[in-house]
């Protein structure tokens, strides 16, 4: 295979989990055909089997292309200067933009629904939602270990933590359609609140 039919290839895979990725978001997994994404990329089915053996694989690649997408800004995420703290809370503000969207809420309430009969989608949702950016997380608390600026037995569990404090009671509040949903001043305040609180508790 040519170079041109590698990138031509990539480039029909790349639109056809982008359609199902909207096509998921909207009707859920049940409601979603393989004629039904191939209606709205075109082509034939040969090509559409080709990139995916079935629907349940196109759904768990569409589920990881969507939060690959989504993190991107949290992935490049720039510090806005030297002090933790307004470190901590700016990152905290990019996971909130990306986790607390009507489209992120939809797509975890959707992994959720599916998750215990196809566990490879529960699993990449993870990798590529949840852990990916606490990962990002864990990379600046361990620099901050570093510096002897905290004290953490464990960075990565240190981040999961501080990511719950963060966005965990407004995430649940969205996700169960609960009564009193966060407001974007009260989500900041959340952010700072657990910020503040968590560098309590490591302060070196």
């Amino acid at each position: 295979m040519s170079a041109v039919q590698r990138m031509r290839g990539a480039d029909r895979r790349k639109q056809i989990l982008g359609a199902a990725g909207e096509l998921f978001l909207a009707k859920g997994y049940s409601g979603v055909s393989m004629d039904e994404v191939l209606a709205a990329v075109g082509g034939s089915k040969a090509t559409l089997y080709r990139h995916f053996a079935d629907k349940a694989e196109l759904f768990q690649a569409a589920v990881e292309a969507l939060c690959d997408e989504w993190s991107k800004p949290v992935r490049s995420f720039t510090p806005p200067g030297d002090d933790l703290g307004e470190t901590l809370i700016a990152l905290g503000g990019h996971f909130a933009a990306l986790v607390l969207t009507p489209q992120a809420i939809a797509l975890h309430r959707l992994v959720t629904a599916e998750a215990e009969r196809m566990p490879g989608v529960g699993r990449a949702f993870f990798e590529h939602g949840p852990e990916a950016g606490q990962g990002v997380l864990a990379g600046y608390l361990r620099q901050a270990q570093d510096a002897g600026e905290i004290e953490v037995a464990d960075p990565v569990r240190a981040a999961a933590q501080l990511y719950q404090a963060m966005l965990g009671d407004a995430q649940m509040r969205l996700l169960t359609n609960a009564p009193h949903k966060p407001d974007d001043a009260q989500v900041r305040e959340g952010i700072a609140s657990a910020v503040r609180i968590f560098l309590r508790g490591v302060g070196s």
